[in-house]
């Protein structure tokens, strides 16, 4: 990746506990490896943020993750949704 690639941060649903590469691809639930991020979640495709998200990943056990079968991640700066 290269100097000016956007990385944005996903921290567990309202908490200030920023995810690792290895727990944001266990997190998705689904055949991703540690090397897939932040690759990722980098660029500004998932929000509107200048200079990168900073996201809530939802739990598991919230319906919208139930019912999408996403994990699916708010930025808490400028409130857009995406997943991971």
């Amino acid at each position: 990746m290269s100097e000016t690639t956007i990385i944005n941060k996903v921290f567990y649903y309202k908490t200030k506990i920023l995810l690792t590469p290895k727990q944001l691809a266990e997190e998705a639930g689904f055949n991703l490896k540690e090397s897939d991020y932040p690759g990722r979640i980098s660029g500004s495709g998932h929000c509107d943020c200048k200079n990168g998200g900073e996201f809530n990943l939802l739990p598991k056990s919230d319906p919208q993750v139930i019912y999408g079968d996403k994990r699916y991640m708010q930025c808490r700066i400028c409130k857009k949704w995406s997943h991971l």
